[in-house]
């Protein structure tokens, strides 16, 4: 989807752009922007948790508002003075997409930006909600540890997921990796002299399709990094980065426990894991993509 119109106001054309909302043009312009300024990648992130979190509050039962509290706020809603027909030819935009049907389950793409004061402040509660519970899986395995992963390891994963699953970055040796997922598991278990599954990186039953692998110095010498990307309902593209090196003593990590970062305000949710003599760390744009990736993964680990 692209805009109907120039979007003068920096903050708009930067949540257009978070949501794959720009033209051509507009888009290249603003992954310009992101390239040279680290705080404009920042908001763009900020952006899209936030919109991963609206999608979950959505979509998810547990995370709505309580009754009252949305029955509350629709009512103060309805009591404000309606607004005059010449008002709301002045200021109402056209809609960009028809109305949410009565029945059925709303999806995000449909409340566009301009939805009613009221429904984005259901929404809202319920998305603080969903931020709160944000990578609360009931994995019994789960940890957090400051060791393993630290919040300048966790910044540099988040990093080179945004540039290198946005091709805002160039991915390093991708010319020693097939392009086709039937082939990867076979090269990979070359480079690292151990068995990978194809079932372990195949994460099509999540609507994942695997666009890349190469050479990554994160979180070192000779790791691999595997991007995989989804068209979502929306049409941003979200994306998955999946990194495996050989364990190495002295890193702390252990078999059969689940690592995350112990700050839960990182604007792209990781888990750390380690299957035999294997490490793999896995982020994503969403709490809810990156466990449900790990759940794929991880059962085909054997």
């Amino acid at each position: 989807m692209t805009t109907d119109q120039p979007l003068n106001d920096p903050d708009q054309t930067l949540a257009a752009f978070a949501d794959g909302e720009l033209d051509g043009t507009q888009n290249l312009e603003m992954l310009k922007r992101v390239a040279r300024d680290p705080s404009v990648a920042q908001r763009v992130a900020e952006h899209q948790k936030l919109r991963g979190a609206v999608a979950k509050a959505m979509n998810d039962p547990s995370m709505k508002a309580p009754a009252e509290l949305r029955d509350k706020i629709m009512q103060m809603a309805q009591a404000q003075p309606a607004q005059s027909e010449q008002a709301r030819r002045v200021t109402a935009p056209k809609p960009s997409a028809p109305p949410v049907p009565a029945t059925g389950s709303p999806v995000l793409a449909v409340i566009g930006r301009w939805m009613p004061a009221a429904v984005a402040a259901v929404l809202f509660i319920g998305a603080m909600v969903a931020l709160n519970q944000a990578g609360s899986t009931g994995n019994d395995r789960l940890i957090t540890s400051a060791q393993v992963l630290n919040a300048s390891l966790v910044d540099q994963f988040g990093d080179r997921h945004f540039k290198c699953g946005r091709n805002i970055s160039p991915m390093m040796g991708t010319d020693k990796f097939p392009q086709n997922l039937s082939a990867l598991p076979g090269a990979l278990s070359e480079y690292f002299d151990q068995p990978i599954d194809e079932e372990m990186l195949n994460l099509s039953s999540l609507g994942y399709k695997f666009d890349m692998a190469g050479l990554c110095i994160l979180p070192g010498k000779g790791s691999v990094h595997v991007v995989y990307k989804s068209q979502a309902s929306t049409g941003q593209t979200d994306t998955l980065s999946l990194w495996m090196r050989p364990f190495e003593q002295g890193s702390g990590i252990e078999p059969d426990k689940l690592y995350k970062a112990a700050d839960p305000t990182e604007n792209f949710p990781m888990l750390v894991w380690r299957q035999a003599d294997m490490v793999y760390y896995l982020v994503g744009d969403s709490y809810d993509a990156v466990e449900k990736a790990f759940d794929a993964i991880s059962r085909n680990q054997g």
